[in-house]
């Protein structure tokens, strides 16, 4: 190399040139983000770590997938009861959960996995038959490893964001539920039917703002899909068995709908089908109504919920509310379908709380003052003494459930009411 000194000392700056010029390049560059499965190692070892210093508890309900089910932040107060680990990882695609199955799940041995992923494998462009057999081949590798593990799918839900893509996500979801049935130790929730409006568009109120992830209402409406899963199949599958008449009375609430055993002999004249659940909140109701009532399009609806509304907290307007989008549900699909509200009765259990029921029977009252295919069915009264207060002899031993003669004064309270 030639070095040719330069005018006023700039040498230098020619053999750095020449330098530059001659020397193979080389710009360092920043190590590329993981691809694949290994792109999670981070979160899976963080995990692993923080299970050494604080155990999670065993036969708990474990919840991995996606970011739907990692940001669900109020997870273990929503399933207050019971115990559960969330183990999703936010952005993750079902291959990438079913590439960590034997770090995610067996160490932790759940009674109980519920499994929400797909979406995002569809979205990087995998196919939905890709798809379908990580699906498949997860719930092979968990019940061979865990045999009496419990598998509950969440679908696919429908959301504005990717609204493009709901045939893939429809094929994806249908193929899940295949494989599902038929497999006591599986279940699946179709996320669908709730969670479309009147439309058939997904219901945007139930999203944040990016309109992908879902918000609280999301998640309540998921919750009560969740809570009452087992019991509705089970109550579906009378159904299966014994298919219920169209165009009946339908009887739907808590849980002095569902102990109301007789109420086909108490009404020999009209055709009844019991829907009842124990426990249940009106939303409830309003979250199962694809499953519940729209399929037994019956004429006539006698509805009791509420009681466990109050006791929980809701307030008198959020009750009400949720009854009336319970009627707008009903009769989006069955506009000549007549809905009678039972009052929510006195007990000696919750007294304390009888002016808000109160409160709320006279809300309900006036709404259904509204329409005329609503009916008001007020038992309160006739379940007091003179005193006041409550009957004694109309209960069972914990105070808040009827006995054959409470069931008998509602009876005759309702009978006129029967279409």
């Amino acid at each position: 190399m030639l070095i040719t000194p330069l005018k006023h000392g700039c040498w230098k700056l020619a053999f750095v040139l020449s330098l530059a010029v001659s020397a193979p390049s080389f710009v360092p560059t920043a190590a590329a983000a993981p691809a694949g499965p290994e792109r999670w190692e981070k979160t899976i070892r963080a995990w692993e770590e923080a299970d050494k210093t604080n155990p999670p508890p065993k036969g708990a309900t474990l919840f991995t997938g996606a970011s739907n089910l990692r940001r669900w932040e109020s997870l273990a107060t929503d399933l207050k009861g019971q115990k559960v680990i969330n183990r999703a990882f936010g952005g993750s695609q079902m291959k990438e959960v079913l590439h960590f199955i034997d770090r995610l799940v067996f160490p932790l041995a759940p009674k109980e996995i519920v499994l929400q992923a797909g979406g995002n494998d569809l979205k990087a462009g995998r196919t939905p038959e890709e798809t379908i057999a990580d699906f498949k081949a997860f719930v092979a590798k968990v019940h061979a490893g865990l045999p009496q593990t419990r598998i509950t799918v969440l679908s696919i839900p429908p959301s504005p964001a990717r609204w493009d893509q709901r045939e893939a996500m429809v094929r994806v979801n249908q193929a899940v539920k295949q494989i599902m049935e038929g497999d006591e130790r599986c279940s699946y929730i179709d996320l669908f039917p709730p969670m479309l409006g009147t439309d058939g568009k997904p219901r945007e109120e139930l999203f944040v703002e990016d309109r992908l992830h879902v918000n609280a209402a999301g998640y309540e409406l998921w919750t009560s899909l969740l809570k009452w899963d087992r019991e509705i199949k089970a109550l579906l599958a009378k159904d299966k068995a014994t298919p219920p008449p169209q165009n009946a009375i339908l009887f739907l609430g808590s849980s002095s709908i569902k102990r109301w055993t007789n109420v086909a002999k108490d009404f020999p004249n009209h055709q009844v089908v019991n829907h009842g659940f124990g426990g249940s909140h009106i939303f409830d109701s309003l979250a199962l109504a694809d499953q519940l009532i729209l399929p037994c399009a019956p004429k006539q609806i006698i509805f009791y919920a509420g009681g466990n509304d109050l006791n929980s907290g809701k307030s008198t307007e959020r009750v009400l509310g949720d009854f009336q989008a319970l009627v707008k549900k009903v009769h989006a699909t069955l506009p000549q379908t007549r809905i009678a509200f039972i009052s929510i009765a006195g007990n000696p259990k919750r007294w304390a709380q009888v002016e808000e029921v109160k409160k709320l029977n006279h809300l309900v009252e006036a709404f259904t003052k509204t329409d005329p295919r609503l009916a008001f069915i007020n038992v309160f009264p006739a379940m007091l003494g003179a005193d006041g207060l409550p009957l004694p002899d109309i209960f069972v031993s914990d105070q808040l459930h009827m006995n054959a003669k409470g069931y008998a004064i509602w009876t005759k309270v309702v009978a006129p009411y029967l279409k």
